[in-house]
């Protein structure tokens, strides 16, 4: 049999995997059960005895794969193939279970009390366990998501419960390979524990080989198991937040969607609220949101945005000072930054004063050296104060919808490349830019435009001009029926004349890059006339475009990188409002970078 590959024949006397199993209906019973025998506590432990339980796992996995190995009568059996064509699966499950396990995250996790007065293992392994042992470690993961939603309907699981459970599978399973191989090798098991309760199955139910099949088996197909999606199926305060009054939650990509649960979890933890009950007191603010104002009947204003004070209201929340004095900086930036600078600028100076003093200098000297040392002393503080804050403050991540389908049709896009046309070679590689920008970004609501200038120049046209325009405008239109469908390409070429500029005494483009951008806008806005006095492409959809992602011809557009721009700036937290009256930004942004 070639190694790195599971034994697909298991010994005559060997049954299929599971084939001892406990019914759905057992099963059922078995989840409900469990859970009424559970009642959750906080315990704070000084160590992690699972960790240390890891070591002695990995030590023993090791010895006993070198002795698989030496020994031919262990390497030929059923349980040395298995072992040793996949034991490079029992390192990624060990490694996967040491990276998803610190110490700070097992501390969190709810314990339950047990027979032992001193025994408090964490309730998801109890529960891992369980799993474990009904299905005889070979694992069915709708099973598993059954037994979930059973439990929980009558004694619910925290979020940081449920993204334990993969590694607590992962660690019983370990456990039991651990126990099976020590067995079959006779190599000493050390002592399991306190709270290894219940995971090994009696020799009467499996052989030590269906163990170890079975756990190899389950092992890999944890590895390639979608736990994200699985998370979201069995985790209620997801339900809940789905049932977000804008319907904006279930549209959003997954890292927007977990954050809104971080913050779920963080004022559940603070508030001693069940997560499922803060859930549902965020989506009744939204529910109660302004109907003029769409963003406050979005659940995520209540959790991330301006209503977060409403919400932590409603949970009789009280920030602690630490808290609060972080927030009064995040409102108060500008005065921060540069009070910040200007304290460092003056105790610096101070300094040079005093130092300056001692060496006896005079009140004429003591002035030359502030008024010397004052633009060095600036400079040096504000390198300092943007130090600080790179690795003081964590980046706040901008909510963003999901758009996994592509660019909706209420959101077209159009990227454009200000440039000049100066030269053949450079419009070729204009329209080789504009091309590649398409094919990593393909998408049938993103369209591709050039905006161009000519050069500054002593007159308003210049010989070679004509050509220039006409393999541009060529270059676009072969595009277009290289790319495009019956109806239209997503190809466009925009290029305005020459206007005088009495200032500079020269013929150019106005306002150069800032001004073909103006002028874009207004001809997506419908204002006439327009300054473009080329315009190539399917002028009808131009009404239609809501965003305008512009690159310089040297920039790289990354695979996917136009529809993440769009898809943040279309999520309701991020669209611009405007004051009526002022016509000021009062939230979201008008631009993105």
């Amino acid at each position: 049999m070639p190694r790195n590959q599971p034994n697909p024949n298991p010994p005559a006397d060997e049954t299929r995997p599971g084939d001892d199993a406990l019914s759905t209906g057992q099963l059922e019973n078995l989840a409900r059960q469990m859970a009424e025998s559970h009642t959750a506590s906080h315990h704070p432990r000084s160590r992690s005895p699972l960790l240390h339980r890891l070591q002695e796992q990995e030590a023993l996995l090791r010895e006993a794969y070198q002795r698989f190995a030496s020994e031919p009568q262990l390497s030929l059996s059923f349980a040395g193939e298995w072992l040793l064509d996949n034991f490079y699966i029992v390192q990624q499950a060990l490694r996967q279970v040491r990276e998803d396990m610190p110490e700070g995250f097992y501390r969190q996790l709810p314990q339950v009390q047990t027979h032992s007065l001193e025994s408090h293992p964490p309730r998801i392994y109890l529960v891992a366990c369980e799993i474990i042992r009904h299905s005889q470690n070979y694992l069915v993961f709708d099973q598993v998501r059954r037994f979930i939603h059973i439990y929980q309907g009558i004694n619910r699981l925290t979020m940081g419960e449920l993204w334990a459970l993969p590694t607590m599978l992962r660690f019983g399973l370990l456990e039991n390979l651990t126990q099976a191989v020590a067995h079959i090798t006779g190599l000493q098991t050390p002592d399991s524990g306190e709270v290894f309760i219940g995971a090994t199955p009696t020799p009467q139910e499996l052989t030590e080989e269906r163990i170890v099949s079975n756990c190899i088996l389950s092992l890999r197909a944890s590895a390639v198991q979608d736990w994200k999606t699985f998370f979201e199926d069995v985790s209620r305060v997801e339900q809940v937040l789905r049932r977000d009054p804008a319907k904006v939650y279930a549209a959003m990509d997954f890292d927007t969607r977990d954050s809104y649960r971080k913050v779920v979890e963080e004022l559940a933890r603070a508030t001693g609220w069940d997560e499922e009950e803060v859930a549902q007191e965020a989506i009744q603010v939204a529910q109660a949101g302004s109907q003029d104002s769409p963003c406050t009947q979005h659940v995520g204003f209540y959790l991330l945005d301006a209503g977060r004070a409403q919400l932590e209201a409603r949970l009789d929340y009280r920030p602690p000072l630490s808290t609060r004095l972080r927030r009064w900086l995040s409102s108060h930036p500008t005065l921060v930054y540069l009070g910040s600078s200007a304290l460092i600028t003056l105790i610096i100076l101070l300094g040079l004063v005093w130092y300056a003093m001692a060496a006896g200098g005079t009140l004429l000297q003591l002035l030359g050296v502030v008024l010397i040392a004052l633009i060095p002393v600036t400079a040096v503080a504000v390198s300092l104060v943007n130090w600080i804050i790179t690795y003081t403050i964590p980046p706040h991540i901008l909510p963003r919808m999901a758009f996994e389908d592509g660019i909706p049709a209420n959101c077209r896009t159009v990227v454009v490349i200000p440039a000049l046309l100066t030269h053949p070679d450079e419009v070729k590689d204009l329209l080789w830019q504009l091309e590649l920008y398409f094919q990593s970004n393909a998408d049938p609501n993103l369209y591709f435009a050039v905006l161009s200038d000519f050069a500054d120049a002593t007159d308003s046209h210049m010989p070679g001009d004509e050509d220039l325009i006409e393999q541009a405008i060529a270059g676009i239109q072969a595009l277009n029926e290289k790319y495009g469908t019956h109806s239209a390409g997503p190809f466009y070429l925009f290029h305005r004349e020459r206007q005088w500029n009495p200032a500079e005494e020269l013929w150019m483009g106005w306002e150069r890059k800032r001004g073909k951008l103006a002028d874009l806008n207004k001809l997506l806005m419908g204002d006439v006339p327009t300054y473009f006095s080329v315009q190539e492409g399917n002028l009808e959809i131009l009404p239609q475009i809501k965003y305008v992602i512009t690159l310089d011809a040297d920039t790289v557009l990354p695979l996917g990188g136009a529809r993440r721009l769009v898809a943040t700036l279309a999520h309701p937290l991020n669209r611009a409002e405007f004051d009526p009256e002022s016509d000021k930004v009062v939230s979201g942004y008008t631009v993105l970078q």
